[in-house]
């Protein structure tokens, strides 16, 4: 009974970092609402540092994950016609408004968090970054695929690497 008290206790630590974040990676850029890559980039600052350990075995830290995700909204502007002229899109779209209530995400975020929060039940495991970024592997369209496309790493082989690293994590390893 306790554990699994010790164990929500965790999640709800690891939320509070995280959805605020993720927030304010969003707002930062512009965006009301964060999506499944803002929460990625989130979760490689959580305290357990399982996510970023796992990046950084292909050379790659959460800078430059945002900068993937920056040219790969730019790549879909200019793909519909539109120039990516931060300039003029600002003159024309209003600043972005803080959310009211509860957090809010849009639905990829939402799937993304459900499918790392059952990664982590599954392995018995308090939520680390480490089910983020597992569950962001598992994603094959959107700008989460574009953005492991466009650092050149294969989704497969980083999900190995983070499945060894959740293992070696976990109590008696």
């Amino acid at each position: 009974m306790f554990s699994g008290l010790r164990g929500a206790r965790a999640d709800l630590a690891t939320m509070n970092r995280l959805f605020p974040e993720a927030e304010r990676l969003a707002h930062r850029d512009g965006i009301d609402e964060p999506g499944a890559e803002h929460l990625l980039i989130a979760a490689l600052d959580l305290l357990d540092e399982s996510g970023r350990r796992a990046l950084q075995e292909f050379g790659i830290d959460g800078n430059q994950v945002h900068e993937a995700m920056i040219a790969q909204h730019q790549e879909a502007l200019h793909g519909i016609g539109i120039g990516a002229d931060d300039n003029a899109i600002d003159a024309l779209v209003p600043p972005p408004q803080r959310p009211r209530g509860p957090y809010r995400s849009t639905p990829a975020a939402q799937a993304l968090f459900r499918r790392a929060t059952e990664l982590a039940r599954r392995d018995r495991s308090p939520l680390l970054s480490g089910h983020v970024v597992l569950a962001a592997t598992e994603v094959n369209h959107g700008t989460l695929a574009r953005i492991f496309d466009h650092l050149a790493i294969d989704p497969h082989h980083l999900k190995d690497i983070v499945e060894q690293a959740l293992a070696a994590s976990r109590p008696g390893s």
